[in-house]
């Protein structure tokens, strides 16, 4: 079996993992005033690492990609389509859901907007709520479809720190609102279960895709989804997070900004080798 798909099985089970534990974890600490400072620590870490994995890496990643495929073609191809996965993401999560009066003004603090939709979904009884969960796990999908088309070790360990990053961060504040809002842990774990699953699924797809596809088809689809969860991780990392943990300005953004500083520096260091 080739190595990079046994790394691929091993990302499946960690994301997972980061994916559940995160979510699980806020009925473990229930009570603790240092949670919300926790998950707003991890969230302005997990914003740095997206927004370098998306402006150093897999923006350029994907323009090399593109280049090596149509070299004779002038024009910015990588970024045209971050640009659109941007403003894609911004309507599925913040255009096309119906927001209620009361959970515009609610404003849980530290939580983070993909949760705070899931939970308004979650208080329907029927099956849309469901149905918006999944939507608003595209991003987590096209994610692991990015990841499951990586073709080096390299980018492959880049696009798995950013979705561990993001995964275990999101998780948890997934968890925190849910047990807010007195949401049962049977319940609960059954969102986060669907929560988790999304980015595995994206890797298998993406993996299968791949196999299937020749050399130049292979190498178009990874620089096509390099650029989209590039687009998707800025999105998430200003709109998502940074946004959420810095304004209002509150009194710990200035451990905030040094976490989602060591986030931007990690993914930096890791540049100098891929």
């Amino acid at each position: 079996m080739d190595a990079l798909i046994v790394w691929k099985l091993l990302a499946i089970v960690v994301v997972f993992a980061a994916g559940v534990l995160g979510g699980l974890l806020p009925w473990k600490v229930a009570g603790s005033r240092r949670s919300e400072s926790y998950l707003g620590w991890g969230n302005a870490f997990a914003g740095g690492v997206l927004l370098a994995a998306g402006l150093i890496h897999l923006l350029g990643d994907a323009a090399d990609g593109f280049t090596a495929v149509w070299p004779d073609v002038d024009y910015p191809w990588a970024f045209t389509i971050a640009a659109g996965a941007f403003l894609l993401i911004l309507g599925i999560e913040r255009v096309l859901p119906s927001t209620s009066r009361h959970a515009v003004g609610a404003g849980h603090l530290g939580s983070d907007p993909e949760s705070d939709s899931i939970i308004e979904a979650a208080e329907d009884t029927s099956k849309y709520p469901y149905l918006l969960l999944i939507t608003l796990s595209i991003h987590s999908i096209i994610a692991g479809m990015a990841l499951g088309a990586q073709q080096s070790l390299a980018g492959f360990v880049v696009i798995v720190i950013a979705i561990v990053a993001h995964k275990s961060a999101a998780g948890f504040a997934l968890g925190v609102s849910l047990h807010r809002i007195g949401t049962s842990l049977p319940r609960a774990r059954s969102l986060i279960l669907g929560f988790a699953v999304m980015t595995p699924i994206g890797i298998v797809a993406g993996t299968v895709i791949s196999a299937l596809l020749d050399s130049t088809g292979e190498q178009v689809f990874e620089a096509l989804f390099d650029a989209i969860a590039a687009g998707t991780f800025i999105y998430i990392a200003s709109l998502d997070i940074i946004r959420e943990e810095f304004l209002p300005p509150r009194s710990d953004r200035r451990i905030k900004w040094v976490w989602a500083a060591l986030g931007l520096t990690l993914m930096a260091v890791v540049a100098i080798w891929t």
